[in-house]
């Protein structure tokens, strides 16, 4: 237990650099862009996104797609959870679209996602 928690401030202290003036709130949690957002986006087009709850720090990547679905990976030693989904999205409304993202991992106890055994996928 204490080596979880040890590991989760080590993950929320390197991760600290990502978080500035880009950085906007969505559901208690602190999104910071990794990429600009072009005003045309491409189907399959990645765009990752660092997200901050008060538990933990996550890497959110939106791919540009119409399949509507989301995968938690869970972190390797020392590394973070991935949540990689597939959704159609535009410019204006990614943070709608991370809005509805972190709506549907609720149930899966977000913000204190704790790392799965396995990845785990879900239909939004």
């Amino acid at each position: 237990m204490i080596d979880e928690r040890f590991e989760r401030m080590k993950r929320k202290r390197n991760c600290r650099v990502h978080f500035d003036e880009d950085s906007f709130l969505i559901s208690d949690c602190t999104v910071a862009p990794v990429h600009d957002i072009p005003d045309v986006i491409h189907e399959n087009q990645e765009f990752d996104f660092y997200v901050e709850s008060i538990y933990d720090v996550y890497l959110l990547r939106i791919i540009h797609s119409q399949d509507c679905v989301v995968s938690i990976y869970p972190a390797k030693v020392d590394g973070i959870i991935y949540i990689v989904s597939s959704i159609p999205v535009s410019k204006d409304s990614i943070k709608e679209n991370i809005q509805k993202i972190l709506h549907a991992l609720e149930a899966y106890g977000f913000p204190k996602l704790k790392n799965p055994k396995s990845s785990i996928t879900l239909n939004i």
